[in-house]
This record gives structure tokens, sequence and C-alpha cells, in this order.
């Protein structure tokens, strides 16, 4: 009856073991941490982008996070427009591509970088 006991025991232990996820992925070249998908945070307050511009790398992923106010990001040269957003809302997009975006609120802004404006440097 042990043995039998023992070998049940180990099968459940085996079947964990294969199928536990591990808390930490690690990269197989260098055994460290993989970082998580690159995002950029970008606030949206009154009437302002905070901050006005940033840098970022292809494949970077801004956020940009509404605090107060009805506001939209909209892409100069259209390359992305949000949904209208309220407080506590966000518009993300993806950069794949490097080159200077310029955007505006399309209430209190306008394209070319007149009041509510800002600016992302994708490199």
């Amino acid at each position: 009856m042990r043995k039998f006991l023992a070998v049940v025991l180990l099968s459940l232990l085996s079947v964990v073991a294969v199928n536990a996820k591990p808390l930490v992925k690690k990269s197989a070249a260098k055994g460290t941490p993989k970082a998580a998908a690159n995002k950029v945070t970008v606030t949206v307050t009154s009437f302002q982008f905070t901050p006005k511009t940033i840098t970022v790398a292809v494949g970077t992923t801004v956020v940009w996070f509404n605090k107060e106010g009805r506001h939209t990001i909209e892409a100069d040269k259209g390359e992305f427009k949000s949904e209208v957003l309220t407080d506590g809302k966000s518009f993300e997009f993806t950069f794949s591509k490097a080159g200077k975006y310029a955007y505006h609120c399309g209430f209190h802004g306008e394209a070319g970088g007149k009041d509510m404006a800002g600016t992302v440097v994708v490199k």
C-alpha cells in the first residue's frame, strides 16, 4: 500500500511540476529576467501633455493617461487617433517606425504644435 501511495504522490508531483509556470521568465542567452514591453506614459491634464516631447525607441508603446477633462490624441499626419478620453481613461499606440510624430488634442489644440500639442520622437 505504501508503494502504491508513493507512486501516486510522485505522479501528482510530476504533473504539477510539468504544468507549473515560472514566476520570472529568464532570457535563454544571459539568464536575466526578460524586460516587459517598453511603455512610456504621457499624462493628459486640463490643457497640456506632460511631458510635451518624448524620445523613444522603435517598438515602444506610448500610453496617454487622461487625468482630467475630455480630450483626444490625434497625430497631425493621421498615424493614430483616439476616441474621446474622459477622466481616468487612456489611449495606447505602438511606434513601429522611426520618425517625428506631432500630435494634438482635437478639442484644445491644432496640428502644427498650437496650444494643446506634443511630439513623440522615435529613434
